[in-house]
């Protein structure tokens, strides 16, 4: 009897090939898995080890602007104090002539005056006065001014944005952002003009900021941002938004922000 032609043996011999088929694709199914798992921890671990490197460059950022304000102090104000209490010992004292008292009285009028403009210079750039008093549209319009002042760049700067209902934490970050742009298309960017837009799109905000600068590349970007983009990322990512960067552009820099 030929049992391979039985319908015994072509029953059984079904049941196994279909048998074999199901382990191949359970173990192929668990080794797709079991890579895309594998990616999966593997982009897991990549974007925690880009945001503690983040998370470091922002804290180095912060520790270098502290020991900037530090050195502010102890360099210009310090150094006016002494100066003042020198000045005022040698007022107080009684071997000083009367005919030099004068001379003294403005002297100390001229560090008074120097102290306090120093002073406001570091107030300035921890919070602008003009910020808290009278919003962002004002402050980011007194950069402007203030730069264009200058006569070595020329910045364009429109908003169709109603800023009154930002809260002044928000407000301040867009500040910043706007400010360590504009720093960084005149230091590193040699830009001599600057175009700055705000405007309504789609329940969101748009900021578009391009420059004639001297551009980015991408890969060199990628791989050395700098503290001061750092800085700018955090803050994006502190207002809830997004930037992207047209690095197709020939010249200059081009940046659009979504928040």
């Amino acid at each position: 009897m030929n049992y391979q032609n039985s319908p015994v043996f072509i029953i059984i011999f079904s049941i196994l090939f279909i048998i074999a088929i199901l382990v191949l694709t359970i173990v192929f199914i668990i080794k797709s898995r079991k890579k895309i798992f594998e990616k999966e921890i593997e982009k897991k671990n990549l974007e925690i080890a880009y945001q503690k490197q983040n998370t470091l460059s922002i804290i180095e950022a912060q520790e270098n602007e502290r020991k900037r304000i530090a050195q502010d102090l102890h360099d210009d104000v310090s150094s006016k104090l002494i100066a003042l209490s020198l000045n005022l010992h040698l007022l107080k004292s009684k071997k000083t002539p009367e005919a030099e008292k004068e001379s003294i009285f403005s002297t100390l009028e001229s560090i008074n005056s120097t102290a306090i403009e120093t002073s406001r210079k570091i107030a300035h750039n921890l919070f602008p006065p003009i910020l808290e008093k009278f919003g962002l549209q004002e402050a980011i319009e007194e950069i402007v001014l203030d730069f264009n002042s200058s006569r070595q760049i020329n910045i364009k700067y429109k908003s169709e944005v109603n800023f009154s209902f930002f809260e002044k934490e928000k407000q301040l970050h867009v500040f910043r952002i706007i400010q360590e742009l504009i720093n960084n298309s005149i230091k590193h960017g040699k830009a001599s003009e600057i175009n700055i837009l705000f405007k309504n799109e789609n329940k969101n905000i748009e900021v578009s900021y391009q420059d004639n600068g001297v551009g980015l590349i991408k890969e060199k970007f990628n791989k050395n941002k700098g503290l001061g983009f750092i800085n700018i990322e955090s803050r994006i990512t502190a207002i809830n938004g997004n930037y992207v960067i047209d690095f197709t552009k020939q010249d200059g820099f081009a940046l659009t922000i979504h928040f």
